[in-house]
C-alpha cells in the first residue's frame, strides 16, 4: 500500500505573497540545526482528562517546576516530521499520521495520556501554516517539525505525573548528514546499548537519547584520529 499523504493547499494569491514573506536565510548553506521560528503550539491535559483546545502562541520558553516529573523522572516522548513546498507551491506533510500513532503507543508505554491522530494532525497544520514563511524553498530542505509530550506535573515520588503538556515547536533545516545520499562511515558499538530489553526502545522516550551523548563523542574523536593519521 502506498503511504499516506496529507497535503495542505493554498491558494495562488496566498502562495505568492509567502514567497515574498519568506524570511532572509542562506538557503544554499542551510544545515541541520535549531533555528528559532515565529510560533509554536501548545495544549494541556489532566492525568484523568483527555486533550481538548490547544493553541498557537509566540514561540518562547516554558516554565517548569523543579519537581516536574519531566525533569525528575524522563516522563516524556518526542516525534519528528517535516513539512515540504512543492513547485507550485503547496505545502505537504509525509505521513503525519504515522507519527499520530506512534506518539500514542509512547504514550500507552509511559503511562501518559495523548492527542487523537486529529488532534495531532491538526495541531502539526496550524503550526506548520503559522510559520510557513519559514519553509525553505523547493528542493532547498525542509520545515522540521517537533512535536513533545511531557509530564509537567509535579510529583516527588516515582509517578505518573498530574498534569501534561503537547507542545509542537519548528525549524527550517536540511539534510541531516551533510554527505547526504553519500556513502556513510559507521562503527558498530559494542560496549553500549540505548534500548535493552524490556525498556523503552520501543518509543520515542527522551530517554533513550541522551545517554548517547557519550558514545557520539567518543566516535567523533575516533574519526578525527583516524582522519589525521591517513
Amino acid at each position: 500500500m502506498a503511504p499516506a499523504i496529507s497535503s495542505m493547499t493554498l491558494d495562488s494569491r496566498q502562495e505568492a505573497k509567502d514567497m515574498k514573506e519568506q524570511v532572509e536565510i542562506d538557503w544554499e548553506n542551510l544545515g541541520f540545526g535549531l533555528t528559532p521560528t515565529d510560533y509554536m503550539y501548545m495544549m494541556k491535559c489532566k492525568k484523568e482528562d483527555e486533550f481538548s483546545q490547544g493553541h498557537i502562541l509566540p514561540y518562547g520558553n516554558i516554565e517548569l517546576s523543579p519537581a516536574s516529573v519531566v525533569l525528575n523522572y524522563g516522563q516524556g516522548l518526542f516525534e519528528g516530521l517535516k513539512a515540504y513546498r512543492r513547485e507550485d507551491g503547496k505545502l505537504v506533510l509525509f505521513r503525519p499520521d504515522q507519527n499520530a500513532l506512534r506518539l500514542q503507543i509512547g504514550a500507552e508505554r509511559m503511562c501518559m495520556p495523548s492527542p487523537s491522530v486529529n488532534q495531532f494532525i491538526d495541531a502539526v497544520k496550524e503550526t506548520v501554516l503559522a510559520n510557513k514563511r519559514w519553509i525553505p524553498p523547493p528542493g532547498k530542505g525542509a520545515l522540521y517539525i517537533r512535536p513533545l509530550l511531557i509530564g509537567t506535573g509535579s510529583s516527588l515520588g516515582i509517578s505518573p505525573a498530574p498534569e501534561y503538556t503537547f507542545i509542537i515547536y519548528a525549524s527550517p533545516v536540511n539534510k541531516y548528514f551533510k554527505e547526504g545520499s553519500a556513502p556513510l562511515s559507521l562503527y558498530v558499538e559494542d560496549e553500549f546499548d540505548r534500548a535493552s530489553r524490556g525498556g523503552v526502545g520501543c518509543v520515542k522516550s527522551i530517554t533513550n537519547y541522551g545517554q548517547s551523548s557519550e558514545v557520539g563523542d567518543r566516535d567523533n574523536k575516533r574519526a578525527t584520529t583516524r582522519n589525521t593519521q591517513h
